[in-house]
């Protein structure tokens, strides 16, 4: 039986602090937490969604990395918008960060975040 591995990333926010592992690892897959653009302290780093989704993407790289993955290593990628209005500027930052070829995505409009966040992603990925 494969070992199932958890995850801490000091670089990464966990949101709420202590409740969770930012992934774990089974079988050479990375199983991420949803990340949303908050520092390590928890505190969102902008209320626009841009900055946002900038962290969120720099905290998901920052897990991958503790996990011996990558953004190039994501398999699969669900994203979380509150706001139907911010899909735009959401897609505008993760279109330059996300690196080619992009990975299968779903994004799904939800009634709100924990915390007020803009953005929430939660991602598989392959180990590298």
């Amino acid at each position: 039986m494969a070992e199932i591995t958890p995850i801490l990333c000091p670089e990464a926010c966990a949101f709420p602090p202590g409740l969770f592992h930012h992934a774990k690892i089974h079988a050479g897959v990375v199983y991420c937490a949803g990340q949303v653009g908050a520092d390590i302290n928890g505190k969102l780093v902008s209320d626009k969604v841009g900055p946002q989704t900038e962290k969120c993407l720099q905290n998901i790289a920052a897990i991958l990395k503790s996990a011996g993955s990558g953004l190039d290593r994501i398999l699969k990628i669900t994203i979380y918008v509150p706001e139907q209005a911010d899909y735009a500027a959401m897609n505008e930052v993760y279109a330059k960060i996300m690196p080619d070829p992009k990975p299968p995505r779903a994004c799904v409009f939800i009634k709100a975040l924990p915390g007020g966040a803009a953005v929430e992603m939660e991602c598989i990925a392959a180990q590298s």
